[in-house]
């Protein structure tokens, strides 16, 4: 039986002298097989480097099989003579098989039928041969005849004019990087939020034709994984609210679409450093972005005026009503990051949620809040600003959750009159 996998090789010989006697993981081929005219069996590790592989024996030559992290596709095989460690990594369905069959032998349940090779004939297994961890797909003509590989970690499929994702990449369970820019995708499969990816590219597409209910994909297991998003050149008219669910995203692109407006949930999103917006018609932002602390804020090409308004007069009520115990609930499971579903609570609850308005504290509300226009100085909230206008000021759509957020906020920053 073959292994396919990573192997590092520790010597414990080594182990107390000053010098690292653990290698780096190699690509490597496990062979378990049964020595020619003998009752012996072998494990042959072979690399690139070494070809004709090193054997070791098995029966009353191994000391422990350390499977603790077994579901995360590694195991450790402690040998007596040499002392060595194998440090495996690979395929957990195919490592889980590969030391079953190694228990067998050393309970002495398998058959001579079962491992036919002799070590004479095992041979390694080729690099043509060996699954590949990065895909490239410029032409359909290049669409794996098998399907997509399970080992694949970053994908890559470009201008061949796909409509929609393969449920074949939603099985991809390794895969970190997922690049289907210049493409003619209509939607995303919600199923897609249980990879784990870290960069999510869908620039050049017909995501414009989305509609609402159809960005749900944005959270699940992406809502910790998601650094990077682009979504630019789609057309779009509007950003999903449900993009807040995307907490560690750290770089946005929404470059060259149609956007209006900038959804209020941005100032929400803690770990934004980079964020792209222009050339879209843009005019205001939305008032939570006060809480971001980005790097880089592009906005050119956008319709910001570079007028200063100084006396806005603003008329504020006395007080607010009371919150709704449905109110109160909902800010607090937005507080407490809580995970909620259509399969936890009614559907109608999950949209409430989902379109919560953003007060410039980062807090959420939904039917009390007092809503303003206030003038923003963008140096307070980016270390770099890119935009055509000369002015350094922007106007904010704000929302404020209580008077107390309003009265701390607005009228020490502006000292607007009120009505």
């Amino acid at each position: 039986m073959k292994l396919v996998c990573s192997v590092s090789v520790g010597n414990r010989q080594l182990s107390n002298l000053a010098i690292n006697s653990k290698q780096k993981h190699v690509k490597s081929t496990l062979a378990l097989c049964k020595r020619p005219n003998s009752e012996d069996y072998c494990i042959i590790h072979f690399t690139n480097q070494n070809k004709t592989g090193t054997k070791y024996n098995i029966k009353g030559n191994v000391s422990q099989i350390l499977t603790r992290f077994i579901n995360d596709g590694k195991a450790t095989i402690q040998f007596k003579m040499p002392p060595h460690d194998l440090y495996v990594q690979g395929d957990v369905i195919q490592l889980k098989g590969f030391l079953h069959l190694l228990k067998r032998v050393l309970e002495n349940k398998v058959s001579p039928k079962e491992l036919t090779y002799s070590s004479m004939s095992v041979m390694p297994v080729t690099t043509k041969d060996i699954a590949p961890k990065k895909l490239v797909i410029r032409k359909r003509s290049e669409y794996p005849i098998r399907g997509l590989p399970r080992t694949l970690e970053l994908l890559y499929i470009n201008d061949i004019s796909k409509y929609s994702v393969d449920k074949g990449i939603l099985q991809l369970c390794k895969l970190k990087i997922l690049d289907l820019s210049n493409n003619c995708i209509e939607f995303i499969p919600e199923e897609l939020n249980v990879l784990h990816l870290s960069e999510l590219n869908l620039g050049s597409n017909n995501l414009y034709k989305s509609n609402p209910k159809q960005w749900t994909w944005m959270g699940g297991n992406l809502s910790t994984s998601l650094t990077l998003l682009n979504i630019e050149s789609n057309k779009l008219t509007y950003l999903s609210d449900q993009i807040v669910k995307l907490r560690n995203l750290i770089t946005l692109n929404v470059n060259n679409n149609q956007l209006t407006f900038i959804t209020h949930g941005i100032g929400s999103l803690k770990n934004l450093k980079i964020l792209i917006a222009s050339n879209n018609s843009l005019s205001v932002l939305p008032g939570s972005i006060k809480k971001c602390h980005l790097q880089l804020l592009n906005l050119c090409n956008n319709s910001f005026t570079s007028t200063r308004q100084n006396n806005v007069v603003v008329s504020v009520p006395n007080n607010l009503p009371v919150y709704s115990l449905k109110e109160c609930a909902a800010r607090r499971i937005l507080e407490l990051r809580l995970t909620y579903s259509p399969a936890i609570i009614p559907y109608t609850l999950v949209h409430y949620l989902d379109y919560a308005k953003y007060c410039v504290c980062g807090k959420s509300c939904f039917e009390v809040f007092i809503r303003v226009p206030e003038m923003l100085s963008v140096s307070s909230i980016t270390q770099e600003l890119v935009t055509s206008t000369t002015s350094s000021y922007l106007t904010l759509d704000c929302y404020f959750c209580c008077l107390k957020c309003f009265k701390s906020s607005y009228f020490i920053r502006n000292r607007n009159p009120v009505i």
